[in-house]
């Protein structure tokens, strides 16, 4: 996943112009309105189209967040490498690791990890998940990035959320 899977929208509000971003694309995030889960973040001034994305002109939504870290607590214990790390490490933590890292093996930068699962003998505790508030949806190396399977997941969700209620 890089930023392309992320899209820049330009609305109009009675407030004026505002350019909002979503993992969603356009056909699905306008299909049946924007849902307000689905809006990743607002690009603020002095951002304007061209210029680069960087952390000082974005402010992540917070229902935005707190959707993905649902979906990450849900989904996350789920995943193959994440039992086995559980089990690698008996008892401990099992970290949720932005997949934009540098240094995927080594140190990683407290934005770069998006939460963690307690694990005990071997096994992910149940509802252990805790965000980590340092984590930024917008680094200085881009949008955060999940591994595919946890990125579809979060799609999904947003999409579902965008159709409303069946």
């Amino acid at each position: 996943m890089t930023d392309e899977a992320f899209h820049i929208f330009q609305i109009r509000t009675p407030e004026g112009m505002h350019h909002f971003v979503s993992p969603l694309p356009p056909t699905t995030a306008f299909s049946a309105g924007m849902a307000r889960e689905a809006i990743a973040g607002q690009l603020l001034p002095p951002w304007e189209p061209g210029r680069a994305l960087t952390p000082d002109v974005f402010a992540p939504n917070p229902a935005f967040v707190q959707v993905m870290h649902e979906m990450i607590a849900r989904e996350s214990p789920r995943l193959p490498h994440c039992k086995t790390e559980a089990g690698r490490i008996g008892n401990g933590f099992v970290y949720v690791i932005d997949q934009r890292t540098p240094t995927p093996g080594d140190a990683v930068p407290p934005e770069d990890i998006i939460g963690a699962f307690e694990a005990e003998r071997g096994v992910i505790t149940k509802e252990s998940y805790r965000p980590n508030p340092k984590h930024q949806i917008l680094s200085a190396r881009g949008f955060f990035c999940l591994e595919p399977k946890l990125f579809e997941c979060l799609r999904e969700d947003l999409i579902s959320r965008n159709r409303g209620p069946s």
